[in-house]
């Protein structure tokens, strides 16, 4: 959707970078079909098709979000597996997400390391490191046209207060158990639709990671800005 130090204490690689990337909506469009009716004194009538294209106001200009009905208020903290529900926006529409986290913790297989899009040298300090998928149940609230909008990211925090390790910008990071999905689906518009995500991030099995938080506005950094889930 267009909606996003302390110390590192894991293996950093040429090509892995402690950072989460921004959250913004994707392009994304559907089209549905009018009748156009012509009628002669001496012929009969004829219908054509003329295709229109969904709106898109918010391509070029951002909208204020606002923190209203079932909203988290800044500085809300739930635990891992409760839903939070944020406001985003897709191209098409402001609407409310509903978002419920949870993190496992499971060893990096050497098959999976073997079929991350790295430099043999880096996959070989991989190995022997853990996986730790931050899972997301995303629901939409309110039937808003939340078209490919983009997966949210988070900041995740280890128990030592540090950041884990992070794939980034190296294609798809799919392994087994976190399938790397970067938007929601075109049909993700009716009341109640629901989508699974997964974010994958690695370090050691001693420091994994507590909490995860929310900061995109309207919401920002800092615990009482914040929206954040926590074992």
């Amino acid at each position: 959707m267009p909606a996003h130090l302390k110390r590192p204490h894991v293996l950093v690689l040429a090509v892995l970078a402690f950072a989460v990337a921004g959250c913004t909506a994707v392009t994304g469009h559907g089209s549905r079909e009018g009748g156009v009716t012509t009628t002669g004194p001496n012929a009969a009538s004829a219908t054509s098709t003329a295709p229109t294209t969904t709106e898109r106001p918010y391509m070029t200009v951002t909208p204020t979000l606002e923190i209203t009905g079932e909203a988290a208020k800044p500085g809300t903290k739930v635990k891992f597996g409760e839903q939070a529900v944020l406001p985003v926006y897709s191209y098409y529409a402001k609407g409310q997400l509903g978002v419920t986290l949870t993190v496992e913790t499971v060893k990096a297989s050497d098959e999976d390391v073997e079929g991350l899009p790295l430099k043999d040298e880096d996959k070989t300090k991989l190995r022997g490191k853990f996986f730790f998928f931050v899972k997301q149940t995303l629901v939409n609230v309110d039937g808003a046209n939340l078209s490919e909008l983009y997966v949210p990211t988070f900041t995740p925090t280890t128990r030592s207060g540090g950041w884990p390790g992070q794939l980034f910008g190296m294609g798809n990071t799919s392994v087994t158990g976190c399938e790397d999905v970067t938007s929601l689906p075109k049909d993700f518009t009716a009341k109640g639709a629901k989508f699974e995500a997964c974010k994958l991030y690695f370090g050691v099995s001693s420091d994994p990671i507590a909490s995860v938080a929310y900061t995109k506005a309207p919401y920002d950094t800092g615990a009482t800005k914040a929206v954040t889930w926590k074992k």
